[in-house]
């Protein structure tokens, strides 16, 4: 097996939901996929917030996991409909599919990062898959598919690489150490 690296590693900002929800969103891709979606690379089930210059540090990301919590309060975030965004990658018109989160943030929120923020994703979609067409899945449109909600989840880095194995592309990542957003404070909750 032969394996030529096509292009240098790219970073991404990611917020990584809890492992519960990511158990739902492995139905939300296979149920797409098996709505007849073809030509797609799989995704880990995490939503990329920013394209980074390099890696945040440690302050950095806790930084904007604390940010992140006072945005959002004791509310959920939902992830609900369907999203389409341009992806960087090997491939043109490389396109990330998932759930669309309900969440706008803030420039100020990558305060501690922001010299290093190169690009910043919008929508936010959690990734279910990569694909090329883009004219399939707005026909796909009408699969039911669960609300998601969710206020356990965690930013990291996330390190991306294209890879060309035996002429077919294919895509490496690893997500770096996670930063839990912290609990809701008490004082936050609604009664």
């Amino acid at each position: 097996m032969k394996t030529e690296i096509k292009r240098r590693k790219q970073t991404f900002l990611v917020l990584v939901p809890h492992r519960d929800v990511r158990c739902e969103l492995r139905k939300y891709g296979d149920l797409t996929i098996k709505a007849g979606l073809t030509d797609v690379y799989s995704f880990p089930y995490i939503a990329p917030l920013a394209s980074l210059s390099r890696a945040l540090n440690v302050g950095e990301l806790k930084q904007i996991a604390n940010s992140l919590r006072k945005i959002t309060g004791s509310d959920k975030i939902s992830a609900e409909g369907d999203a389409v965004i341009s992806f960087p990658g090997y491939e043109k018109d490389l396109s990330l599919a998932g759930p669309s989160l309900n969440i706008a943030f803030p420039q100020n929120v990558f305060e501690g990062g922001i010299k290093k923020i190169t690009a910043i994703f919008s929508p936010f979609v959690i990734g279910c898959f990569l694909t090329k067409d883009k004219k399939k899945l707005i026909s796909l449109k009408e699969i039911s598919r669960e609300k998601l909600a969710f206020r356990a989840a965690a930013v990291a880095n996330m390190y991306w690489m294209p890879l060309r194995i035996n002429g077919e592309i294919c895509y490496k990542w690893k997500i770096g150490k996670l930063f839990w957003l912290p609990r809701p404070q008490k004082s936050l909750q609604k009664t």
